[in-house]
């Protein structure tokens, strides 16, 4: 399945020609996931707000997804599950962080 059709809960957008971003934030969620493709990698952060940028932002926040290298194609693991791996984790990251501002507003 297409990585686009799996990704379809936020917006898409294309700032270069060799790069599409991904922005999913649930209305009411300050934290949601950002998805940025380029050429043969992508980059899965959990952001807080829109226009969140991070400078050397720990695993568990940002994780850089490469191809799957021989022996995981051995394996039959394709990019587009890494990806959808990643995507997941950062979603709980996300959620967790909502949780923790609902109970506790600043």
């Amino acid at each position: 399945m297409d990585i686009y059709k799996l990704l379809d809960r936020g917006t898409w957008t294309r700032p270069t020609d060799k790069m599409a971003v991904y922005t999913e934030i649930s209305p009411g969620d300050v934290w949601g996931i950002r998805v940025t493709l380029y050429q043969d990698t992508a980059q899965v952060e959990a952001i807080d707000g829109p226009q969140c940028t991070w400078y050397k932002a720990p695993p568990d926040v940002s994780a850089q997804v490469v191809p799957p290298t021989f022996w995981e194609r051995l394996r039959g693991i394709s990019f587009q599950e890494k990806l959808m791996a990643e995507v997941a984790k950062k979603r709980a990251v996300a959620e967790a962080e909502n949780r923790k501002l609902r109970e506790n507003p600043v």
